[in-house]
C-alpha cells in the first residue's frame, strides 16, 4: 500500500521529460520475501510495478549487451535469495558454535534420565504430575466412549483380570497411581493398556490368546511396564523436540517441512518406539516372574499371535511395534534370567499347590 501511494506522488510531479528516468528507477525495485505458512518454509515473490507507458513497444524488441534476446527485460523479478542458514554462517563466530553446543549439552544432561529396571539412559522433561494429569483426561474420553460396553466389577472377565492385577502392583513403583481396573466387551479388538496413574483397560478380544491368567499378567506387566518407565512422558519429549527441529530446520535451509517431518518420523520417532516396547517386554517379562507367574507364558502369548497373524500387518521398518518374531527372540535371550528369578522365589511349588488352596478356599467359603 504504501509503495503504491509513492507510485501516485512520483507520477504527478515528475516531468514527463524525465519518465525515461522514473521508469529505470522503478526496474531497479527488487522483490519482497514473504513467509509462506502452508508450506513452513521462506519463498521469493516478485511485487507487480505499474510502469507508464511513454511509448508503444516496438515489435523487432530489444537485444541484451551480451547479444541475447530480452522482449520485456525481465527486470520485475529479482534472484532468489540464498537460504537463510547462509546468512548464519557468513556470521557465525568460533564462540557462537561453543555457546550453542554448551548450551544444548546441559539441557541434554539436565533432562537425562535412567530407566528403571534397565538402566537405560534417555531424554524426558515432562513432570510426573503433567503426565497424570493427561492420563486422567484420557481416562475420562476412554470411559466416555466406551461407558456402554464396560462389563460389571462382578463379571468373570474383570474378577481375572483384578486377580492377576493384584499380584503384579506389588511389582511396580508407580507414582501416584489409583489403579482401577476396567474390561471393555470387544472381542474384535486385541488390546490392553494402562494409563499413567494406574488406570487398566482390558478388551476381551485379547482374552483368547491369554489362555490364562500366566498369559494374561505377560500382557498386563508389559502395560505396566510403560507407566512404570514413563515411556508417555518421552515419547511427548521426543515429539515436541522433533516439531521445534523440522521447524528450525525448514527455515534455515528454506525447504518444506515434510521434508525433515518424513526423515525425523521413520528415523528417530520409530526406531524409539519400537526401543520402549522392546523395553517393555523385557520389564514385563521380570515382574510377572517376581509376582510368581511363570515366565515362559509371554513366549506362548506372542507366539499365539504370530499363528493368528492378521494379513494387514504392516512391516516392523513402517510400525511403532517390534514384529512379533522379534519379540519372541527377544523374549528368549532374557528367559533365562527371569526363570531364575521364578525357580529362585520358590513360585513354582507355590503354583503347583495354588489350584487345590483355591478350591479349598472356595468351599471354606460356601461353609
Amino acid at each position: 500500500m504504501l509503495h503504491q501511494r509513492i507510485e501516485r506522488m512520483l507520477s504527478r510531479v515528475v516531468p514527463q521529460a524525465n519518465q525515461r528516468s522514473y521508469i529505470a528507477l522503478q526496474s531497479r525495485i527488487t522483490s519482497t520475501r514473504t513467509f509462506a505458512s502452508h508450506t513452513s518454509r521462506f519463498r521469493s515473490v516478485s511485487r507487480n510495478v505499474h510502469r507508464p507507458q511513454s511509448r508503444t513497444f516496438s515489435s523487432s524488441g530489444r537485444r541484451c549487451s551480451n547479444g541475447s534476446y530480452n522482449r520485456f527485460n525481465n527486470s520485475g523479478r529479482g534472484p532468489r535469495a540464498p537460504p537463510l542458514i547462509y546468512h548464519l554462517l557468513s556470521r557465525a563466530r568460533t564462540e557462537h558454535f561453543v555457546i550453542i553446543g554448551l548450551g544444548a549439552s546441559a539441557f541434554y544432561y539436565y533432562n537425562t534420565e535412567v530407566v528403571e529396571m534397565t538402566g537405560r539412559r534417555r531424554l524426558n522433561f515432562i513432570s510426573v504430575q503433567h503426565e497424570l494429569e493427561l492420563g486422567d483426561q484420557a481416562y475420562r474420553e476412554i470411559l466416555a466412549e466406551h461407558r456402554d460396553r464396560i462389563l460389571p466389577d462382578s463379571h468373570p472377565h474383570a474378577k481375572v483380570v483384578r486377580r492377576v492385577l493384584e499380584r503384579l502392583i506389588p511389582q511396580a513403583r508407580v507414582e501416584g497411581a489409583q489403579w482401577r481396573v476396567h474390561v471393555i466387551k470387544a472381542d474384535d479388538v486385541r488390546n490392553a493398556f494402562v494409563l499413567p496413574g494406574g488406570k487398566v483397560f482390558v478388551f476381551t478380544g485379547i482374552l483368547p490368546f491369554c489362555k490364562d491368567e500366566d498369559g494374561l499378567a505377560a500382557v498386563l506387566g508389559h502395560e505396566i511396564a510403560h507407566v512404570v518407565a514413563h515411556h508417555s512422558a518421552e515419547g511427548m519429549t521426543r515429539n515436541y523436540l522433533l516439531r521445534s527441529v523440522v521447524t528450525v530446520v525448514s527455515l534455515l535451509f528454506d525447504i518444506s517441512a515434510m521434508i525433515p517431518a518424513y526423515l525425523s518420523h521413520y528415523l528417530i520417532n520409530l526406531p524409539n518406539s519400537r526401543v520402549q516396547e522392546a523395553e517393555a517386554d523385557d520389564m514385563g517379562l521380570i515382574m510377572m516372574a517376581r509376582a510368581c507367574y511363570n515366565p515362559e507364558a509371554a513366549i506362548a502369548f506372542w507366539q499365539r499371535l504370530v499363528n493368528n497373524k492378521e494379513e494387514h500387518e504392516i512391516h516392523q521398518f513402517l510400525s511403532t511395534h517390534p514384529s512379533n518374531e522379534s519379540r519372541i527372540h527377544a523374549l528368549n535371550e532374557k528367559l533365562n534370567t527371569a526363570q531364575a528369578i521364578y525357580l529362585d522365589g520358590g513360585c513354582k511349588m507355590a503354583n503347583e499347590y495354588m489350584p487345590d488352596f483355591r478350591r479349598a478356599f472356595a468351599l471354606h467359603r460356601e461353609l
